[in-house]
């Protein structure tokens, strides 16, 4: 699984891809016996979201949400306490081994679960604690996100299922904003390079780099990431603000002779 090899990078000492893909594959035995069918069918999938947020209690942590161990799956698996996202990659990847068409949806603001099945609607869950979400729920949640936009209806590509690279990068933009709100920013420039690595013309990860460039003393390389970003975004409003910063870094940088 792609994201216990993530998690290996942040923390090499403690995440053992090949152990937690046992710990993974015997969760889904304990999942095949709970629901003690192979049929494929609407029951079955309730009873296996059942096990998840029942008898596993795989759960959201509301007091405490931003702690980045819940963006580390093996944390996640350990635990049973999650974000949107990681909690969703657990849920979708146990599903599918037991047949169940399941994907994440990049929601905006709040990571989704997809699952289809045969002659059937959709079935929406929000991740959290797996309660179904109907057509106004989806709606209601979608405007409360992005209450500035105009339209009346809320967009079908909204609900499009996520593309393994998407959800990585969700993943990645969380633990970013955890670890720099931990102030761990060697960790946070981990996961911004790993961004720009998926997101190279993306100027806001240019400007998040040099963000943390800043902080970890390397200003040259700062600078260059925040004169990308004004290149590229000059009507911003954190440009002007940037530019400023920009000539009191360049004021601090001793020049070189060769």
């Amino acid at each position: 699984m792609a994201s216990f090899r993530l998690a290996n990078v942040f923390e090499p000492d403690s995440c053992h891809p090949e152990d937690y893909q046992r710990k993974f594959e015997l969760l889904v035995l304990q999942a095949k016996t709970f629901i003690s069918s192979t049929d494929i069918t609407l029951e079955n999938f309730k009873r296996f979201v059942q096990f998840f947020y029942v008898e596993l209690a795989f759960s959201g942590d509301q007091k405490n949400y931003f702690l980045c161990q819940y963006s580390l799956l093996h944390h996640v698996i350990d635990y049973r306490t999650g974000i949107p996202v990681s909690l969703a990659i657990v849920f979708q990847s146990m599903a599918k081994v037991l047949g169940f068409d399941v994907c994440g949806v990049n929601f905006p603001g709040h990571f989704l679960i997809k699952c289809r099945l045969s002659h059937q609607p959709e079935i929406y869950l929000d991740p959290l604690n797996g309660n179904q979400l109907s057509r106004q729920d989806l709606e209601r949640l979608y405007f409360s996100i992005l209450d500035e936009i105009e339209d009346e209806k809320m967009p079908e590509e909204a609900l499009q299922e996520a593309s393994c690279d998407e959800t990585i990068v969700r993943l990645l933009h969380n633990l970013k904003a955890s670890y720099i709100n931990e102030k761990r920013y060697s960790d946070a420039l981990t996961a911004v390079e790993l961004l720009v690595n998926l997101c190279p013309n993306d100027p806001y990860e240019r400007r998040d780099r040099g963000f943390l460039l800043h902080q970890l003393d390397c200003t040259q390389v700062a600078i260059a990431d925040y004169q990308y970003f004004i290149r590229k975004c000059p009507k911003d409003p954190v440009t002007q603000l940037l530019q400023a910063q920009l000539q009191h870094l360049c004021e601090q940088v001793p020049v070189v002779f060769h």
